[in-house]
């Protein structure tokens, strides 16, 4: 049977940079031999979740929710999944999160797992890029609560669009081939949380993240003479000292004032 990937875009932008991520994303797995199939939340109509102890977690339909029952079976076929979500506030969306409330996979949980399927996440950050490791970290975390084997996750700002861009192509490609591997059920509930640790941004912290960023700005902004650029390497370099040292407080505060320093050189050259 040929193997089958859902694409799920959480921004109501069509051509925006999500949806671009995403289309990237399953441009890889069609190139991997995937059959795929896009879907934009915006075009769902759900009902918010009104925690009615019902019985959709049995029948998989939401009693509130007409079109629920077509819309989970449209996913259960699905050998893989990737989400694409854009970040509002250091978080997923609210329409991502409506998704999360209301889909039941049978996948089972991570208590009981079966029919085991993998799970690439993308998160966007297209504004000051700050959010989109602390959104990944949520969006695998759903992953693993339905468990699912998560693929390297893939964090976007504005500062690595173009290089994400491949990125998600590569990581279309390379969800195909676990589920190609194989993927057996996780032996236990500790199983499954300590490979979500393996993962990278995982365990990462907002100051973590500010790093990141800071160095996806270095990458794109190559040393010169420029007054925010000199700026933005001096603090960096200031910060990764305090950083070897330990002092997180004190990096943060370098790392900080890279950002302002990079960001404000980013837009003088967009």
């Amino acid at each position: 049977m040929p193997i089958k990937v859902a694409g799920i875009v959480g921004s109501p932008h069509r051509d925006g940079m999500t949806a671009q991520l995403m289309r990237q994303a399953l441009a890889g797995a069609e190139a991997a031999g995937a059959q795929t199939m896009l879907v934009f939340l915006a075009d769902e109509e759900m009902e918010p979740c009104q925690g009615c102890d019902g019985s959709c977690w049995e029948t998989r339909e939401c009693v509130h929710d007409p079109a629920s029952a077509a819309r989970h079976a449209r996913f259960q076929d699905a050998d893989g999944l990737v989400m694409a979500v854009p970040v509002y506030c250091w978080q997923m969306n609210g329409l991502t999160h409506l998704f999360i409330d209301k889909m039941r996979w049978d996948t089972g949980s991570v208590l009981e797992p079966r029919n085991p399927r993998a799970a690439f996440g993308i998160a966007c950050a297209g504004g000051s890029g700050t959010g989109c490791v602390l959104a990944l970290q949520a969006l695998y975390r759903y992953f693993y609560n339905w468990a699912f084997h998560g693929i390297q996750p893939l964090p976007v700002t504005r500062f690595n669009f173009r290089r994400a861009l491949e990125e998600a192509r590569a990581g279309g490609e390379a969800l195909v081939s676990a589920i190609r591997g194989g993927l057996p059920p996780f032996a236990s509930l500790g199983a499954a949380m300590a490979d979500l640790e393996t993962l990278p941004h995982m365990t990462a912290g907002p100051v973590d993240e500010l790093r990141l960023i800071v160095h996806q700005l270095q990458a794109g902004l190559p040393e010169s003479s420029e007054p925010p650029v000199r700026r933005l390497y001096a603090e960096a370099r200031l910060a990764e000292e305090a950083w070897a040292e330990g002092d997180r407080q004190l990096a943060a505060a370098h790392f900080s004032r890279a950002y302002d320093a990079g960001n404000r050189a980013w837009g003088d050259r967009t």
